[in-house]
Formats: C-alpha cells, sequence, structure tokens
C-alpha cells in the first residue's frame, strides 16, 4: 500500500494504541512528540500495518537531528540503521509473534516521497487562501497548518499522500502576504481551474494569438470577489469587434484588480518569508533605452571542469545582472528545459534573485529573447532548437556546429581577446578536450553537453553586441522574465506577485 503521510503527531500516539501496542505509544512515540523541537515537523503513514517491515514517519531535519542524538529522545538509547536521510529502530514493544518477542520497526525518515507538481502547489496554495479569507481560519505558524485537520487532510489528498515540508512553510508566509498586503475583499473565490482561467486563456489566445497564458500575464490563480460571470460578460463585450487591442484588455484588467474585483496573483515558492509586488498596475512603460543596467562581459558565465562524480562539466551558462538602485542581483541560468531528456531540450531563461531567498523570477520567453536579440543587431542571431547541435562526440568532429566552429569561431571570441566571459579554463585545446569528454561520460544522455554548446553560442551572438547593445538586450531580459511591460514589450497584463 502506498505511504500517506496524513497522521499529524498526536494522531501517530493515537494510532498506535488502536493497533494494541500502548507501550510504544506511551513510552516511545507521546514522550517523543512532547519534547521534539519542531511540534508539527512530524507526519506519520497512515497506512501502517504493523505486519509491515517499518512505520514510516517522516520528520524535519532538526527533529531528525534530535531523535538521532538528543537525550531528551526516547530512541537516542537504540543504535539505529540507515542512511543520512533515514534511520530505523527495532523497538521492544512486547509484541509476540509465534511465541517469540518481536519489535516494531520504525523508520524516521527526512525526504519527500513525491515531487510536488506545479498545479499541487498552486491548488494547495488556493485552498490555504480559501481557509484563511472565507472560513476565518488563523494560522500563527505553519505547524498550525498540519494541526488545523480539516486543513491538512485536504492538502493530503491534492498532493498524493506526501505533502513537502517546505510548501507547508511557503503556504503560511504566502497567506500572511496575502492578508496583510493583498487583503482581498472577503468572500472571495480562487479560481485556478477553469471559470476566469479557461475564459481568460482561451479569450487571449483566439483574439491575440498568444496561446500561452503566461507568456502575457504569469497570474497562477485569479481572486474573484462577486459574480464571476458578470466579470466574464464584461470583458467579452468590451472585447468584441476586430479592433480592440490587448492593451485595452489590460487595462479593463488593471481597473479590475485595483477595485478589488478580479485579481490576478503570482505565486512562488517562498522560505519562511513572503514578499509582494504589482506588477504592471500603473501603466506606465519604461523605456529601457534609457535605463538599462550595466552588464559587461565578464557578467556571462560558463564552467567547463569535468565533475569526477559525473564524468561531465555542467550544463548551465549564467548571466550576473546587478541594479545599482535596488542593490539586488539578478542571475540568469541559461539551460535544458528538460534535463531528463534522452532525445535532447532547447533551452530555458530563468532568473533568481538575491536577496530575497534567491527568489526565482520566472522564465523569460526564449522566443521573445530571440527575436529582440535580432532586432538589436541582425546579424546576432540565435535559434533555440538542440536539432541544430551535435548529439553525440562523434557528431561534435564533423557538425556545422561543432568542433571546427566553437574552436575557431565561438571560442576565441569569448576566452580570448577583449570580450572574455568569466570562466574556470580559458585555453581552447582543454575546452574542446573537455566538451569530448563530457559528451563521452554515460550520464549526458545526448542533453548535457548539448546544452553547454547552445548556451556558449547564445553568448557568442551576445558577444556581437556593443556595450550599450548588450546592456539593453540583458535588461529587456531581464523584463521579460518578470513580465513586466517596457518599450519593446507592451503588452504584458497585471498581476501581483507573491514571492
Amino acid at each position: 500500500m502506498a505511504v500517506s503521510l496524513s497522521l499529524s503527531p498526536s494522531e501517530i500516539g493515537t494510532r498506535a494504541k488502536s493497533k494494541g501496542y500502548p507501550l510504544l505509544a506511551s513510552n516511545f512515540l507521546e514522550p517523543l512528540v512532547e519534547n521534539i523541537p519542531e511540534k508539527s515537523s512530524m507526519i506519520g503513514d497512515s497506512n501502517w500495518n504493523p505486519n509491515d517491515k517499518f512505520w514510516t514517519i517522516k520528520v524535519s531535519q532538526k527533529n531528525f537531528k534530535f531523535i538521532q542524538k538528543d537525550k531528551k529522545s526516547p530512541f537516542s538509547f537504540f543504535k539505529g540503521g540507515g542512511t543520512g536521510k533515514e534511520i530505523m529502530y527495532e523497538v521492544p514493544v512486547g509484541r509476540v509473534a509465534n511465541g517469540k518477542s518481536k519489535p516494531i520497526g520504525i523508520k524516521f525518515t527526512t525526504k519527500e516521497f513525491s515531487t510536488a507538481k506545479t498545479a499541487e502547489q498552486e491548488r494547495g496554495s488556493a485552498y490555504i487562501f480559501r481557509r484563511v479569507l472565507n472560513d476565518n481560519k488563523k494560522y500563527k505558524s505553519w505547524d498550525d497548518i498540519v494541526a488545523d485537520k480539516t486543513t491538512f487532510t485536504e492538502l493530503v489528498k491534492i498532493f498524493g499522500g506526501d505533502v513537502p515540508f517546505d510548501w507547508l512553510i511557503s503556504y503560511f508566509a504566502q497567506q500572511k502576504v496575502l492578508m496583510n498586503q493583498v487583503q482581498p475583499v472577503r468572500i472571495s473565490e480562487f479560481n485556478r481551474d477553469g471559470g476566469f482561467m479557461d475564459f481568460i486563456s482561451k479569450l487571449i489566445s483566439k483574439k491575440f494569438g498568444i496561446k500561452k497564458k503566461d507568456n502575457w500575464d504569469p497570474a497562477d490563480i485569479w481572486i474573484i470577489n462577486g459574480d464571476q460571470e458578470m466579470y466574464i460578460r464584461q470583458i467579452k463585450e468590451s472585447m468584441e469587434g476586430p479592433h480592440q487591442t490587448i492593451g485595452e484588455l489590460n487595462g479593463i484588467l488593471r481597473t479590475m484588480f485595483k477595485k478589488k474585483q478580479v485579481m490576478g496573483i503570482s505565486l512562488k515558492k517562498t522560505g519562511k518569508v513572503a514578499f509582494y509586488e504589482e506588477v504592471n498596475l500603473d501603466g506606465l512603460i519604461p523605456d529601457t533605452k534609457s535605463y538599462n543596467y550595466d552588464v559587461p562581459m565578464t557578467d556571462l558565465i560558463a564552467f567547463f571542469d569535468i565533475e569526477a562524480k559525473t564524468g561531465m562539466f555542467t550544463q548551465d551558462v549564467k548571466i550576473k545582472v546587478d541594479d545599482p538602485d535596488t542593490k539586488k542581483t539578478f542571475t540568469f541560468q541559461i539551460k535544458a528545459n528538460s534535463s531528463d531528456s534522452k532525445k535532447g531540450s532547447n533551452l530555458k531563461f530563468e532568473p533568481t534573485m538575491k536577496g530575497a531567498s534567491a527568489a526565482r523570477l520566472g522564465k523569460a520567453p526564449v522566443d521573445d529573447v530571440c527575436e529582440i536579440l535580432k532586432y538589436i543587431k541582425s546579424s546576432a542571431s540565435f535559434v533555440n532548437d538542440y536539432g541544430k547541435y551535435p548529439a553525440t562526440a562523434l557528431e561534435f568532429k564533423t557538425h556545422p556546429k561543432g568542433e571546427s566552429y566553437f574552436r575557431n569561431t565561438v571560442l576565441p571570441a569569448l576566452v580570448k581577446g577583449g570580450s572574455k566571459i568569466t570562466t574556470d579554463v580559458s585555453d581552447i585545446d582543454t575546452i574542446i578536450s573537455n566538451i569530448k569528454e563530457s559528451y563521452n561520460s554515460s550520464m549526458d544522455r545526448t542533453t548535457n553537453t548539448r546544452c553547454k554548446l547552445m548556451g556558449l553560442d547564445f553568448f557568442y551572438q551576445v558577444s556581437k553586441l556593443t556595450n550599450e547593445q548588450r546592456n539593453e538586450f540583458v535588461t529587456d531580459m531581464v523584463y521579460l522574465a518578470q513580465k513586466k511591460a517596457f518599450g519593446k514589450r507592451r503588452d504584458f497584463g497585471p498581476f501581483g506577485k507573491i514571492f
């Protein structure tokens, strides 16, 4: 039976008693619950059967260390077996099988049993918001979310049995910001699936040819206060006819947002603290020609040292962008959109921002990045297509974008002369040798090395820009990633961002 991590700390002891093991509860589990440093960071498998080899109980890292080493832990006197993320104990509780005493196996683990999918994350956020706003539920800490049986039971359903601790922490931070800064009107609907989300996605696709809604407005949920169908009808009527523009749609949504009728909210995973920003709400559109970040070529970064563990170098390249006004640093990581692909993968451009728990800002639409690059300088052309690059070391020898191209054209422009990037290897022969070695790693999967070549080729195209052009281009990339309207892209929709 699949693991279902849904038992709160108090319920773990109760479950042990209900299965006929009161000593397990009174001598071990209840004293543990009483003394652990993080009270709700301990969730048990509700599917446990005493005939199972081990009863799985997930705990936080802090609780894990306490269980192993602290004198107040009833398990610290036992020798446990396991790894850095799991430890198993054989607990003597008077259990008898076939006339012999048989211990109960308890396995404490810090690992998550499932990867939280985007849909699960966002549905979890929406549910927490409903509980806080519509049900007037107060959470003083993320522990309270686990202790709230109604809420936690629903989260277990959403995540399919295993609610990651880091998302519980994020949910607490998100709802705190929602109530303190967004301040939606009671009672509101939090729409993620169907309803307004479905309507607006179809509208911008049919009316304006924008197939991916997030390339226009990255709102993950819509806060609807009032009659949803009325708002849909009003937008439909305003958009009828051949001459309406996406700017008009954005204007309508800005008005609705300010009146707290329809509020699009982008949700990013947070740490213990979350922040809030309103984007494209004032209607002012900056011109990145007059306000640009300073991005020298040395802020373009690519490393080539082979990792002993993998036999490859890292697939990514990076661009560092410093904002002198806010003192924030953006780091664009350019890497495979699907690192696990065995067929190859195109690139994604995703910045994080230092100073806000390395907050992810959203992906820059790569087609738009390529379009703006070519707009700024026609000779600087990049196509995000892995099929145009060699898949193997053998192909690398003769491919049009293989050894000759990188040895004689790309690498001299990046690691020699006046436009040097930041790198750990500047000798071209060594880089070429490392490329071949990386290709031959069993972990390459025709994806890793090819993505590095694509990133380097992109850097080569950027190296063709003047200093002013490069500053303008990278500034545009930052705006694109955040979906902030600017001179070349005025069509981004309004939204609030919790990050």
